[in-house]
């Protein structure tokens, strides 16, 4: 029979294993790889934090972006910069892409709604690229 203290014992042994790998895995509320702790604050955003000084490396308003510093620096990278630009860009085009369905939806006009619509579209697409530059850096070996 498997009781709650061998689920336990085997979940720290688990991530004892992981401490020192890249992989990121979960404790508690927060995601860690290696001495970088990912945590989400509703207020805030995703903040990320270095344990073994003790200091908030950055704060972010999308998880992968966390994930992506995380990663960098626990893997002795510092891609901090371009990755909280990347941030920055995917924030303002996912307003923009929120801001065009807002209109779509309650114009009556159907010339705006087309310029929306298309605006949307360039909005969304960018989005995308961003997403996958920032995936380069969560999922490269």
């Amino acid at each position: 029979m498997i009781t709650k203290s061998i689920l336990s014992d085997l979940e720290n042994i688990v991530n004892k294993g992981l401490e020192n790998s890249l992989l990121p895995y979960a404790k508690g509320n927060s995601i860690r790889i290696k001495n970088m702790v990912v945590r989400y604050n509703p207020k805030k955003g995703y903040m990320v934090y270095d344990t073994l000084n003790n200091t908030q490396v950055a704060r972010v308003q999308f998880k992968s972006t966390a994930l992506g510093i995380a990663k960098s620096l626990a893997a002795g990278k510092n891609h901090t910069k371009k990755l909280l630009d990347y941030d920055k860009e995917l924030l303002k085009h996912y307003n923009d892409a929120v801001f065009y369905k807002n209109i779509i939806s309650k114009t009556k006009d159907k010339t705006s709604a087309e310029v929306r619509a298309m605006r949307l579209e360039i909005s969304l697409e960018k989005t995308r690229s961003i997403r996958d530059k920032i995936d380069k850096f969560i999922f490269a070996v």
